[in-house]
């Protein structure tokens, strides 16, 4: 487990909170209970099923063995996209380095200015149409039964809505080849003249 809080935070604590709540609640990890002598445990709160397994791990040590060369295809992917869309006065291009930030390149989240909800799931249906699979990765949580079930209403985060009704999340992944990139690029490019003239 990975955080990173501010010092002022009891880091020990916030550990040991979290564990209890991704080991099932219980107040013992697996290699705690397998010291001598150690062995029981208690389960202190209802909790989920979280850490990884051996074979996760195993796939894990592999797949970091591959993290460089998967990181470089994405980063070409991300290129290509930024100049496919470059001189599209109707995209909002994701911001994804800065002088002191790079993005890992898990998504490229393509927005069109100025578009409906409703225009852009139009944008989407026409890419599809061309037979290229696109999607909206992050629907907003206050759209969500068990948010708004709860209370949560969308209107109370114009930003996120914002975000939300005009993305695009556009297919970023190893095997993608530059050909398959362009016909994205090129169906994105048809839907949205379809739609929006």
């Amino acid at each position: 487990m990975l955080i990173n809080l501010p010092d002022s935070f009891d880091h020990e604590a916030i550990y040991k909170e979290l564990c209890i709540k991704i080991l099932h609640g219980q107040s013992k990890d697996a290699l705690a209970k397998a010291q001598k002598g150690n062995w029981r445990y208690d389960v202190v709160e209802p909790g989920f099923k979280c850490n990884m397994t051996d074979i996760q791990a195993a796939i894990g040590l592999v797949e970091l063995e591959r993290y460089q060369e998967n990181m470089d295809r994405r980063k070409v992917i991300f290129e290509q996209y930024d100049a496919g869309f470059g001189s599209e006065a109707w995209a909002i291009r994701p911001l994804y380095k800065t002088d002191n930030k790079l993005t890992c390149y898990h998504l490229y989240l393509l927005r069109i200015a100025h578009v409906t909800e409703a225009q852009r799931d139009a944008i989407m249906q026409a890419i599809f149409d061309q037979d290229v699979s696109v999607n909206v990765h992050f629907l907003p949580l206050p759209t969500l039964t068990a948010y708004k079930s709860r209370g949560y209403d969308i209107a109370d985060y114009p930003e996120t809505w914002n975000k939300y009704s005009n993305e695009i999340t556009l297919p970023v992944y190893f095997d993608l080849t530059d050909e398959q990139v362009q016909t994205v690029i090129g169906a994105v490019k048809n839907a949205v003249k379809q739609v929006l003239g």
